[in-house]
Parts: structure tokens; sequence; C-alpha cells
């Protein structure tokens, strides 16, 4: 039978050391400390922007929904890494230039993954983002760093690691979360790109990442985490056995420590068994995403990445963003089914991105507790 615990309440990301309350004015002044402090307990920090970038496009236009390949290079005083970057594009009307850039006179909003290395962006999610008007986007996160476990406990060397020898600490998913930014600038060297219209997505490890990259590069304006659980946006506090046929339960930390400490910052290490004394939850990053726009998709099969967990993350989220004043701008959906990235899933978040651009209010389904019978595990 299904039980569900909690390690201690929600802590208010409003509230400060000597109990008093952050305004809604004064959140954004406030709110860089706040990123630095999770960002470095959580994933180690993230390595700064490179000195240069560098896209180099490697084919020519060949056809309706062709993909376009480019090689991004990152230079810094330590030398260079390149990784692939695919793009396919609606039809635009007349290209020039494809020598420098694959230029056109539209601009396009992006959906955009790191996720190359599980192809979740499949031929038939492109051609839909495509038939809405969207550049479908995606690298290969590994290019830019390893995935290892614990027992390779080489994570740390080659990569991204190479070109930050001052920065010892940063994880894999910060490295990861950094090749988001790299695009980023790539995107704003190219005219047919709306730099400003941006959205990203990754699944489960992916999912923990483009959390953390739109925390870190408000260039970003859409995020969605899918399915990515503990050390992403599910809530540490909230733990659940007794789920489904096999009695399943929950993710914990101590779990993702053993298997894959290459994810972590050194500093929640010492959170081992203890995450309700973690002087922050999930949440938070939610919260540092705001104003800008937040959806967070679910599988309610997906029981070892604790869909109970993430639900009381996205509702501490949501208060979070009503006490800003902009609670349209944070929705989920929490479908029926297990751990995938699949067509329904990348439509329901352009779905999303659609109404958010023309300023219509969520869909009923993003706003529906799907765990009526859990207590919202805060107070504020």
């Amino acid at each position: 039978m299904r039980q569900v615990s909690f390690l201690g309440r929600l802590p208010d990301p409003f509230k400060r050391k000597d109990g008093t309350k952050i305004t809604p004015s004064d959140w954004e002044k406030e709110r860089a400390a706040i990123r630095d402090f999770v960002v470095d307990h959580e994933y180690g920090g993230i390595p700064p922007r490179p000195e240069r970038v560098e896209a180099e496009l490697l084919n020519y236009p060949s056809g309706r929904h062709t993909p376009f390949w480019y090689r991004i290079t990152a230079y810094t005083e330590h030398g260079s890494l390149s990784f692939m970057l695919k793009l396919t594009v609606p039809e635009i009307k007349e290209y020039t230039n494809p020598d420098v850039l694959f230029i056109g006179d539209e601009y396009f909003p992006v959906v955009l993954t790191g996720d190359g290395c599980y192809d979740g962006m499949s031929k038939a999610v492109a051609e839909e983002a495509n038939r809405r008007g969207y550049v479908a986007a995606s690298f290969n996160r590994l290019e830019i760093c390893k995935d290892k476990r614990a027992i390779e406990p080489d994570f740390k060397s080659g990569g991204l690691h190479n070109l930050y020898p001052d920065y010892p600490d940063f994880s894999a998913i910060s490295a990861w979360a950094w090749g988001y930014s790299t695009v980023m600038d790539v995107f704003e060297k190219m005219p047919f790109i709306n730099e400003k219209e941006v959205g990203i997505t990754g699944h489960s490890r992916g999912g923990k990442t483009v959390l953390l990259a739109a925390v870190c590069d408000e260039r970003i304006k859409y995020v969605c985490p899918n399915n990515s659980g503990c050390h992403g946006a599910a809530s540490y506090r909230t733990v659940v056995t007794g789920q489904g046929e096999n009695d399943i339960r929950t993710e914990r930390l101590a779990d993702m420590l053993d298997a894959f400490p290459s994810w972590m910052g050194k500093k929640l290490f010492a959170y081992r068994d203890r995450e309700g004394d973690l002087p922050y939850d999930m949440h938070y990053f939610g919260a540092l995403v705001a104003p800008r726009y937040y959806f967070q998709c679910e599988g309610m099969q997906d029981y070892w990445i604790n869909p109970i967990g993430s639900r009381n993350n996205f509702f501490a989220v949501k208060r979070c963003y009503e006490y800003l004043g902009c609670e349209n701008n944070a929705s989920a959906w929490f479908r029926e089914g297990g751990h995938r990235h699949e067509l329904p899933d990348y439509t329901e978040f352009m779905d999303f991105m659609d109404r958010m651009r023309n300023h219509l209010p969520p869909l009923d389904r993003w706003q529906t507790d799907p765990y009526p019978d859990v207590e919202r595990n805060f107070e504020w």
C-alpha cells in the first residue's frame, strides 16, 4: 500500500535567515545571491562563459525538414571544445550566404534539447515543431562531458573540464547546462533565429540539466524538465513507498550519490540520509526561473522518479509564481504512463509555449492536482 512521508516542511524561498520576508519588488535584487548559493550546493557551480564561440555550417539546404548540422566550437585560454548542433528549420523563402551561417529573412522561435544522446527529438517531433513555425534543435551533451557512474571515477577528465582547470568542482550536469548557454550564444548570431523565444526541454537527467540551465541563463525563456525526478523537479522531502504492483519506492539522494556522484555538487554529499536538513529544496530552482515560463512534465506511473514528490515541488513552485504575481507562467502536465519523452510530451510543451506566446491562460489540465488526497508539504 502506498505510503507518503515528509522529511520536514518545504522552506520558503522568500524568507531570509533573520525571519524577514523578501518582497516581490526585492526578488530580482536578491535572486542572484540565492541562485549562486543553491547552484553551488546542488551542482558545484557552473563554469563561466567561454571567451569566444564559433559556428560552422557543415551542409546545405536540400529539401523540406532537412537537418542542418553545425560544428560549435568554444574557446578559453586553456583550449577549445567542439560539439555538433542539429537544426530542423521550417521552410524559408530565401537562403543567402550559407558558407557563413544559414540565413533567411524569417525569424523563428526554437525548441531545443541537449538529449541528442537519447535521440528523443524524433523526425515526428521535428516535423510538428516545424508545422508550428518552430526550429527543432538538438545537441549531444555527452560531447561536452562524459556521463560516468561511481565505478568510473575519472569523470572529471577530458571534455569541458580541460577548458576550466581553475573550476574543479562543477558537476557533469553543470557542464551539460553550460552547453545550453553556449548554444544560446550561437543563436544570438543566427539571423533566422528569434533568440528571445527559445524553449528548452530534457528528459530524466536531461530534465535536471535544463532546470539548471534556465536558472543560470536568463536568456532562456521557457523551460520544461521532463520526468526529472530526484536532483531535478522532485522534492527531496517527499518520500513514497509501496507504489504500484511491485511496491516501488522513490529514489533518494543516497541512491544518486552512490550511482552518479558525477552529477552532484560536493556540498550535497553532506546531506545523505538527511535531506530534511537541506536549507532549500528543488522548488527554489523553479522559483528562480520566475517570471519566465516554467512547464513541468511527469508520468504518474514513473514511480522511481517520484511523481508525488514532483507534484509537491510543482505546487510549491506555483505558490512562488503566485507570490511574484505571475501565476499563469507556471504549469505542469501529469499524464498516465511511465518514463518517456516522446511526441506527446513535446507537443504538450509546444502547446504551453504557444499559449504563453499568445498571452492565453494555461489549460485546466495543467493546473489540476493529480493527487488531491496527498497533503501539500508547505505552509507559506
